[in-house]
């Protein structure tokens, strides 16, 4: 009987405990949908993020491992994807567009580059300091800068 009591506790506090989705994990839609975009992503691990699903995962083999975070909506649609990247591997156009902008100056400094892709069209999101001030920037491959909409 004690048994009994003790596995229709752990039961009832399991079911009490579960997440929206039985596997903690989003649905189906939004599965398929990131495993048709990236059928070789490995370490994928999800998060829910401001009502939506992030998942952050990696692609290629040593050493050309490449590290993303990629955003769905709660049906499946694909917002944005986040590709870290190293400042060398900006496009010329966006090195000098940044040398030439208002941010430039002996004290700029470089903190992160991701390569950012959106159904709207991609751009670079550079995140700098200038002069202590951490700026996020978005640069167009063409070197069209504005402040990032889309945050640090």
């Amino acid at each position: 009987m004690k048994r009994i009591l003790i596995a229709l506790t752990i039961a009832a506090v399991a079911l009490l405990s579960c997440e929206k989705y039985e596997d903690g994990k989003p649905s189906k839609n939004v599965r398929s949908q990131f495993s048709s975009m990236y059928p070789s992503a490995r370490d994928v691990e999800w998060e829910p993020d401001y009502g939506n699903w992030k998942v952050s995962f990696e692609t290629g083999t040593v050493p050309n491992v490449k590290e993303h975070e990629a955003w769905y909506d709660v049906n499946g649609n694909w917002i944005r994807t986040e590709t870290d990247i190293f400042q060398n591997e900006l496009p010329q156009a966006v090195k000098d567009a940044l040398a030439a902008s208002e941010y430039a100056s002996p004290y700029l400094q470089i903190d992160d580059v991701d390569f950012v892709e959106t159904p709207d069209g991609d751009l670079y999101q550079v995140d700098v300091k200038v002069a202590g001030v951490e700026v996020s920037l978005d640069v167009t491959a063409s070197g069209v800068i504005t402040l990032s909409s889309l945050g640090l």
